[in-house]
């Protein structure tokens, strides 16, 4: 335990030992009780000088002159301004030209020398950045020494900026502790802020991770002191009540209607237009499922399915090229979403897989040109330098099947040529081509030829078109024998009509001779692909919770499809479905096989990777990244549809529990425009998070998962009224913008495909539910959600919502820091605040905050082999240090089947599962008491040191807390006392 960050926690900077606390009178039984130097204690009034408003020492008010000069205020680069509520405050601007530090602003402001301080700054909250590129933060500085991390860190930001805006029409507050080094034995400090560019989390350089700051920052208003955690302002001093929101009007046809019109776009390309061969993970299976979809021009087109197999081929081919494909291209999943489409279409696949092998399509599509869009003809383009006249597809002439091909040159001398948007492979030989046309009865209006490339791209001479004769105004074949030219790897068809005339085409046949190279079957080419892929991924697999399910995912698919392909190489569907029920917490998580197939264990033999509540178990609670129900749905239904496939009710029970879990973490929010919705709570996630948290009802709507697939799929009442109440918000087709972008375009593609052809009908066709979120609106019942394993909690007591994670953060050690996040129609208020934790503290496994100003990227991975040895990422100018740094944190006690963390590279700062969450854990914030047991097997004992009576918030239930309350394992109370709010 830090003194420095928990000054109340502990006399000394030395584990307080079984006899002291006998000593003190605070154990009893099995339990701990708490001393009266647990709770934060208020600083007295007057002390050393310090004047007392509401719970503020000292305040400085940007912008306003008096202000700014007795709190001997600096500013370079910034500008005074009135905003919020026409209140003064300042920005900071960015440098010319732009660097990553932009303006900054000094002041001094009054502490308490005894005490353990917060600095509290308040923001206007209709304030977000018009682009995620302009996402601008603002740091604290202590005597030019960071306050906390830059990134990530559980002290970090004072304020991150985002799209969207946290709270319209009002301001808002965020707190961060100061270190008590700072503040011991002085009346007043010296803090600056400064502003920063942009950071991208997942940059492997530093240019990668640090963005210059373009555009001034989000308005400064003031800045407080204070001593108690929850920042009281003083009743003039105005944070604003945004008005009521209205809702916002329901314009869902018309998005779908358009998101369709792109998913058919969509279908045609993939199938028509482009290279098989180079298909990504995300077209190929959009490819697939089209094939099922009666709209789709693949559906149950025998070319979809050649050209699917055609995709494997390539990838097969990469792969044997270079061995990375299989890890960098395809993600965790390793080639999981081949085998996933092979068991998808293994009943209609199998003419497919028994061709060999090819380097690319064998053939051109719809040569018949019996398929588009009422006059569009899939497959076919006009060539640009020969673009005078107009073609379509024509159902009322043709020679065969449904349609022909019509074109119209614009007039005469005019030339229009249309050629097929995909290519296919030729080797060296006789080609022969053959076409039917009708035509007016000029010579040479009508022509046919083909256009070959070499492996480069770059075009070959080709031979000489066919032309129609003279006379026939009736169908006349056209055809054309020729060598192949030397160095012609790929080719195209043309057709061409001249000099204003009109003419039909149909039934286009082509023979080229094959590639000439090793000949491989598809089914020996994928099956080793899929072999090698399980093989790999089983020995690496990831031990966070939506990582681990993509890796599981992956295995589990490979071997679906390997049990089709070659049974002998597969495993029984019992232990294929082990990594699917680990990754859901149905099963402990094993961890990665060793070669000879052994699990490791590397978290003991009792790890889950998700609570018993649902939850993603990480580092505390995930906010984006714990929203799985997208992957969840994926899993579901690659482990019941397709060849091999079955119905789980465990399986759909433990998904059903986890989509569920996340409903307490919603809470009343606005859009962009003002209209009434609900966010996710992100504040308190441990992973980097956008500050406000997206629009999200029953799932969140992201690269690879729809608004409402969880609620079809699975099928709950609740999952279903949870996602008609975004229905009734109007706030569906907003969400839909996503699939109209071009941005991640297959990805996006496929899931938008998913949306429409299968989650939105099997949703559409569910009876309504009365099921709303718990925290959906302020007029909802009380409710308190408690997650020891992730040590967060969702409360809701009258209007007003706290959401806290208990353990934030806490990589390396128990940091005794909690976030917290305060929520009413009237205020909001975030922070990073001091909890206490209770434990035996072994002075062998000690943790020392190094002075770095940036997070390692040391997964806590246990397969990751991550040797950190310094810092992370150096930000530009010069040299940073922490204002934390030589901090002291204990290590929690961790199962004795566990590897011991405090070997290697925690020492120096990786991040590691188990350290740093307690066993007992005591929160006082805004009047809330919170004290949890996150133990398995112990029991504590709470006693307040301040207050006498508080509302059991479970039961509604007055409490006396002048007797000692246990608190027995995995157990939280959760009590509130209106006296403590003040103080």
């Amino acid at each position: 335990m830090n003194p420095s960050l928990n000054p109340q926690a502990s006399r000394d900077n030395n584990p307080m030992s079984r006899r002291a606390l006998l000593r003190a009178g605070a154990l009893t039984g099995a339990g701990i009780v708490a001393a009266q130097w647990w709770a934060p204690q208020p600083a007295a009034a007057g002390s050393a000088g310090v004047k007392s408003r509401a719970n503020t020492l000292d305040m400085v008010v940007f912008g306003d002159s008096a202000s700014e000069s007795a709190h001997a205020l600096t500013a370079s680069r910034s500008d005074s301004m009135t905003g919020g509520l026409g209140q003064p405050g300042r920005v900071l601007n960015p440098t010319d030209p732009a660097d990553f530090w932009g303006g900054t602003t000094t002041f001094t402001l009054k502490v308490d020398p005894k005490a353990a301080n917060y600095v509290s700054v308040k923001f206007w909250g209709g304030d977000c950045a018009p682009a995620l590129e302009q996402n601008w933060r603002l740091q604290v500085f202590l005597g030019g020494k960071v306050l906390g991390w830059l990134d990530q860190g559980p002290v970090d930001n004072i304020d991150l900026m985002d799209v969207s805006p946290r709270r319209p029409g009002g301001f808002y507050c965020h707190t961060l502790p100061l270190p008590l080094s700072a503040t011991k034995g002085r009346t007043e400090l010296e803090i600056e802020i400064c502003a920063m560019g942009r950071i991208w989390a997942y940059g492997a350089t530093a240019d990668k991770f640090f963005y210059p700051m373009t555009t001034p920052s989000r308005g400064i208003y003031r800045a407080y002191t204070h001593t108690a955690p929850y920042f009281q302002p003083d009743a003039d001093d105005d944070f604003g009540t945004p008005a009521a929101p209205a809702i916002r009007p329901n314009t869902d046809a018309a998005q779908i209607a358009l998101v369709t019109d792109r998913v058919l776009k969509d279908q045609a390309q993939i199938l028509y237009n482009r290279w098989a061969p180079t298909l990504d993970i995300y077209a190929f299976t959009t490819l697939a499922h089209g094939y099922y979809w009666p709209k789709s021009p693949a559906y149950r087109n025998p070319e979809a399915l050649e050209k699917l197999c055609q995709t494997f081929d390539g990838t097969y081919l990469a792969w044997q090229d270079d061995a990375t494909v299989m890890t960098s291209d395809q993600g965790w999943e390793g080639f999981g979403r081949i085998g996933a489409a092979l068991a998808l279409t293994w009943d209609d696949l199998q003419t497919c897989l028994d061709r060999n092998l090819t380097r690319g399509p064998t053939s051109l599509l719809n040569l018949g040109f019996e398929t588009g869009d009422g006059s569009t003809l899939n497959g076919w383009a006009p060539i640009s330098w020969a673009n005078f006249g107009t073609f379509a597809r024509d159902t009322t002439v043709f020679r065969s099947g449904t349609a022909s091909m019509r074109a119209t040159s614009s007039g005469a001398g005019k030339n229009l040529i249309v050629g097929t948007l995909s290519k296919a492979v030729t080797g060296q030989g006789s080609f022969t081509f053959s076409v039917w046309v009708k035509t007016d009865g000029s010579e040479g209006v009508a022509r046919a030829g083909v256009a070959f490339t070499d492996s480069n791209g770059a075009t070959v001479t080709s031979p000489a078109m066919a032309f129609a004769s003279a006379g026939s105004k009736d169908w006349q074949q056209l055809t054309a024998t020729f060598p192949v030219p030397a160095g012609a790897t790929q080719y195209t068809f043309r057709l061409g009509v001249l000099n204003g005339a009109t003419v039909y085409f149909d039934d286009l046949e082509i023979s080229a001779p094959d590639v000439a190279g090793t000949v491989i079957s598809r089914r020996t080419a994928y099956r080793d692909m899929l072999l090698a892929s399980r093989e790999y991924w089983r020995q690496h697999q990831r031990s966070y919770t939506n990582q681990a399910m993509y890796c599981s995912i992956g295995i589990y698919t490979c071997n679906r499809a390997l049990a089709l392909l070659s049974p002998s190489d597969a495993w029984s569907e019992f232990e294929a479905k082990s990594w699917i029920y680990q990754a859901v917490g149905l099963e402990p998580w094993a961890g990665s096989q060793d070669q000879a197939g052994n699990w490791t264990w590397p978290l003991g033999h009792d790890y889950y990777t998700v609570t018993p509540k649902g939850l993603s178990r990480e580092l505390g609670y995930v906010a984006d990244y714990g929203e799985t129900s997208g992957i969840l749905v994926r899993i579901y239904e690659a482990v019941t549809k397709g060849a091999g496939g079955a119905p789980d009710p465990k399986l759909k029970a433990r998904m059903t529990t986890m989509a569920k879990a996340r409903s307490w973490f919603r809470h009343p929010a606005v859009d962009p425009d003002g209209y009434k919705t609900v966010r996710i709570e992100t504040q308190i996630g441990w992973r980097n998070e956008p500050f406000p948290g997206d629009i999200v009802y029953a799932q969140l709507l992201d690269h690879d998962s729809s608004p409402v697939s969880a609620a079809a799929v699975f099928a709950d009442p609740d999952l279903v009224g949870y996602t008609q109440q975004m229905i009734d918000d109007g706030q569906l087709a907003p969400q839909l913008d996503t699939y109209l972008t071009t941005g991640l375009y297959t990805r996006i593609g496929l899931n938008a495909f998913l949306f429409i052809a299968e989650h939105l009908p099997a949703f559409q066709a569910l009876p309504a539910s009365d099921k709303r979120l718990p925290a959906g609106a302020w007029d909802t019942s009380d409710f308190v959600f408690t997650d020891e394993v992730d040590a967060c909690i969702a409360v809701k007591r009258g209007q007003e919502v706290l959401y806290s994670s208990l353990y934030f953060r806490a990589r390396e050690a128990v940091n005794d820091l909690a976030r917290v996040h305060l929520l009413s129609p009237q205020s909001e208020h975030s922070a990073t605040v001091r909890v206490t934790s209770v434990f035996d503290k072994d002075p062998a496994k000690v943790f020392t905050v190094q002075d770095w100003v940036t997070r390692d990227w040391g997964i806590a991975d246990p397969d990751s082999g991550v040797d950190v040895t310094g810092g992370g990422l150096t930000p530009p100018g010069p040299a940073l240090h922490q204002a934390f740094a030589g901090e002291k944190f204990y290590l929690a006690p961790i199962p004795a089947d566990v590897p011991d963390p405090a070997q290697g590279a925690t020492v120096l700062g990786a991040e590691k599962v188990l350290v740093g969450k307690a066993p007992f854990y005591v929160l006082e914030y805004a009047g809330y008491i919170v004290a949890m047991n996150t133990s398995e097997k112990q029991t504590f004992t709470y006693r307040s040191a301040t207050s006498e009576h508080a509302v059991d918030l479970r039961t509604g239930k007055q409490t006396d807390l002048r007797r000692p309350l246990k608190v027995p394992p995995m157990s939280t109370l959760v009590l509130y006392d209106a006296s403590r709010r003040e103080s």
